[in-house]
């Protein structure tokens, strides 16, 4: 099993941790289609940059999904799971969970895609929280059911907030 391991500078607290096939193969495809997107006639010199960076997007986002549901069962809170999850995408962020608004912009539940962070005021157990969407309604969280990580509905405590990480 392949093991991701941070480029950024790691502290001891850190630590390298297996990606599962799911991520893989999203890290996999998400090269894939980096490398296999051709215009299909000539474009004006800003276009491919355009492509280029929405691709990277969703390759970031697919990537911190993946990292995220590679983690499922693993006993630790909600912060460690983002925090991993982002450092998959070469993202290195972690503290309380309102911390994570700044990696982002807001989008609506409408615009809402897999790899998009999600935050609680009141995550139900009348403190913050974070997740990772993973599409069709459902969101990893770190911190259930005796702290471990699991897949469970969006819509829980006061509602989910949705990130889009830069």
């Amino acid at each position: 099993m392949p093991i991701f391991h941070s480029r950024t500078p790691r502290h001891r607290a850190q630590r390298s941790f297996p990606l599962g096939r799911t991520a893989t193969l999203a890290v996999a495809a998400g090269a894939m289609a980096l490398g296999s997107v051709a215009p299909a006639q000539a474009a004006p010199a800003a276009a491919p940059q355009q492509l280029l960076s929405i691709q990277s997007q969703s390759g970031k986002a697919a990537t911190i999904a993946a990292a995220a549901k590679s983690q499922l069962g693993v006993g630790q809170d909600c912060t460690s799971l983002v925090t991993k999850s982002l450092r998959a995408a070469g993202i290195n962020h972690h503290g309380w969970p309102v911390s994570y608004l700044n990696l982002g912009h807001r989008v609506s539940a409408a615009q809402a895609q897999p790899g998009d962070l999600v935050y609680y005021a009141n995550g139900g157990m009348g403190f913050a929280h974070i997740a990772v969407y993973i599409g069709g309604g459902k969101a990893v969280h770190g911190g259930w059911n005796g702290h471990q990580t699991v897949i469970q509905t969006v819509h829980v405590g006061s509602g989910p907030v949705y990130i889009r990480v830069r």
